[in-house]
């Protein structure tokens, strides 16, 4: 009983803060707001994002229409033998279009082995993605997508993958070690081969990814199921190629490594530049 009333309180406690500030933010017309806090919330209620040397913690308070609210904090590992170069970390607000950018500075707090981020709120355009230097807390939503019914750009005779870009006449594939602009809407197509009847299908798990920092590339990780049509199930007795073709987004500039895993079908893996 007792941890459902601290969690209560905390939960009350981040309404006050979040009515408070965005009251603030509506009555000034400001569009991006960051305040130092002084309270703690416990470790549980934060999600992770970032690598084994810099990582963002945080908390999404709310989103709506025209504006979206967050906690957080983060930490860099530097070594104090290592000559301190960096001193502060910067809170970045990017629009969709990488056109507009709202920048808040603050002063890094060196704690042994680490440099933080004190604990800060965050108010911004809903449509805007938000950054610690150059790790992205949270992708806008309005850079995703799903399933896209595509035709089929790659080897029809065996398994493998396609990375596609939209164009305005369509779509085109991309080489490994292709770059691309970080206005590119990025998919992935998972090709089977060809098959003489129907009943098979490749579904995808969402992907993760972790985003590039510093000179660490990024990472997109998917995982999926290639099913087989069973003993007894009706089929199209014709020759298919089963394919799935998935909108993964726009991403940051930096060296992502793709890696797909689909059972029953194997893994396939490559690699795309983003400036």
């Amino acid at each position: 009983m007792r941890g459902k009333k601290f969690f209560g309180l905390v939960g009350v406690l981040i309404l006050m803060l979040l009515f408070a500030f965005s009251t603030v933010s509506l009555a000034q017309n400001t569009q991006f707001i960051v305040k130092k806090l002084t309270v703690t919330f416990p470790d549980p209620l934060f999600k992770s994002v970032g690598t084994k040397t810099f990582s963002v913690q945080y908390i999404k308070l709310y989103e709506d229409k025209e504006s979206k609210g967050y906690i957080l904090k983060a930490w860099l590992f530097q070594s104090v033998n290592v000559q301190e170069t960096k001193n502060t970390f910067k809170i970045r607000a990017v629009s969709a279009d990488g056109k507009k950018e709202y920048v808040e500075e603050l002063k890094a707090e060196r704690d042994k082995l680490y440099l933080r981020l004190p604990l800060v709120l965050v108010i911004m355009p809903s449509n805007y993605t938000l950054y610690v230097d150059n790790q992205i807390v949270e992708q806008s939503k309005q850079t995703s997508g799903g399933d896209v019914n595509v035709p089929i750009f790659g080897d029809k005779s065996e398994a493998g993958m396609v990375l596609l870009v939209k164009t305005q006449s369509g779509y085109r594939a991309i080489s490994e070690g292709e770059t691309i602009s970080k206005d590119d809407v990025v998919l992935l197509q998972i090709i089977a081969g060809t098959f003489p009847t129907g009943g098979y299908r490749i579904e995808l798990d969402e992907p993760d990814i972790v985003y590039p920092v510093g000179n660490n590339p990024g990472k997109i990780t998917l995982t999926g199921t290639f099913y087989k049509p069973g003993p007894g199930d009706m089929v199209t007795q014709a020759f298919t190629t089963p394919t799935k073709t998935i909108e993964l987004g726009k991403f940051p500039a930096g060296q992502y490594e793709l890696v797909v895993n689909v059972k029953n079908l194997g893994e396939f893996r490559t690699i795309f530049n983003v400036k």
